[in-house]
């Protein structure tokens, strides 16, 4: 009888995205935007989490100030608020909510949706139609007025807000890891595991999930940024952290959009560092798309 490793040959290579120095070389020479994306990124993370340490040169970013509305100094860089605190304190610290929320609904919702989508795909039939119709209840309701009123049941908070995003996009998620996975059935290496008496789970684990791996991690990058934006969005319109929490959105909200004509750095800095973020992290997934992914690979479109 054949073996599992003998089934693997009739089906090719199984393609599993490697990240030597030699990979990393050639992204950051074939992948110059992502690259500086990368680099952009690293130093968010690094100032979020270093956000406390003395050379960052950051205040309490809660603390009121009797300094109002001072325009961008020596003092205070970004300049402050309408309640006196340290705007720049705050941009720092408010990328660790975003990041934070970020990471986690990228834990829940790939997760669930790829887990969601390898069983409506492979398993087909009563499955298919229970997960695939409820993913098409919750897709029915607009994104935002979905989240709006999951937060507002949950209450603020930076639980409640995870929470309500992963909601929103595990379903997107399971979407398309079921379209990948409606393909990659169709495959010989499926057919052989199956003749050498391959368990389901196995199968889908083991063999598809694999083959699907390079589309799940451009799929994470690309809902990462996505949640961060849907994070200022909840917690401008009041639904997400509580107000006066260090966040970009809390900064953009209603209570500091009163100010923006008589103090604009109010509203730049908080939407930079919000616009950069989400440009930085939608810039690395297409790149990492168009690395990972075996079409654009073989068609040329992936190079330069």
């Amino acid at each position: 009888m054949a073996t599992e490793a003998q089934a693997g040959v009739l089906a090719g290579p199984v393609s599993r995205p490697t990240f030597g120095l030699g990979r990393l070389k050639r992204f950051a020479r074939r992948q110059p935007l992502g690259t500086a994306s990368a680099v952009v990124i690293g130093l968010l993370v690094f100032a979020a989490v270093f956000a406390d340490a003395p050379f960052m040169r950051t205040t309490d970013p809660k603390e009121f100030g009797s300094n109002i509305l001072v325009p961008p100094s020596g003092e205070h860089w970004f300049g402050t608020n309408r309640n006196g605190q340290d705007l720049y304190s705050r941009v720092v610290y408010g990328a660790r909510p975003s990041l934070m929320v970020g990471m986690a609904t990228v834990l829940i919702s790939v997760v669930g949706g790829t887990v969601l989508g390898l069983l409506a795909g492979y398993l087909g039939g009563v499955v298919d139609t229970v997960i695939s119709r409820l993913s098409e209840v919750l897709l029915s309701f607009p994104a935002i007025l979905f989240g709006l009123v999951v937060a507002t049941w949950l209450g603020p908070g930076l639980k409640a807000v995870i929470i309500a995003i992963s909601i929103i996009f595990t379903p997107v998620i399971m979407r398309i890891i079921r379209g990948a996975v409606l393909v990659e059935r169709q495959r010989m290496y499926v057919d052989a595991a199956r003749v050498i008496g391959c368990s389901e789970a196995r199968l889908m684990f083991r063999h598809i999930l694999p083959n699907i791996g390079p589309l799940v991690i451009v799929v994470a990058s690309t809902t990462l940024p996505a949640a961060i934006l849907a994070e200022s969005a909840l917690t401008f319109l009041g639904v997400g952290l509580p107000l006066g929490e260090p966040s970009w959105g809390n900064d953009l909200g209603p209570q500091a959009r009163a100010y923006f004509n008589m103090a604009w750095w109010l509203a730049v800095f908080p939407g930079v560092a919000l616009s950069l973020t989400v440009l930085a992290f939608n810039l690395l997934g297409d790149a990492l798309r168009d690395e990972l992914d075996p079409r654009l690979r073989g068609s040329g479109l992936g190079e330069g």
